[in-house]
């Protein structure tokens, strides 16, 4: 849910991987309040910070999918 171009709400459905759901999940608590803008600038590098354990190049996939499903979810969005 989005109010005054701000996430004020977000919540997800997935199945997968623990890091999939993992970085699924802090992200959502990450990005409440955040503007859109906030979010598509958000990088690799945000993600694996957040996650804070070594992620090794197989896993970076798992890792990224909830990062570029956000990033795709929010193209089009008004970010002022």
């Amino acid at each position: 849910q989005i109010e005054d171009d701000h996430v004020h709400d977000v919540a997800f459905i997935g199945k997968g991987c623990a890091i999939s759901q993992a970085s699924m999940s802090m992200l959502t608590d990450k990005i409440k309040g955040k503007s859109v803008r906030g979010i598509l600038t958000m990088t690799k590098d945000d993600i694996v910070e957040m996650l804070g354990i070594p992620i090794g190049v197989v896993r970076m996939k798992c890792a990224l999918l909830s990062l570029q499903t956000l990033h795709k979810s929010l193209k089009g969005v008004s970010h002022e």
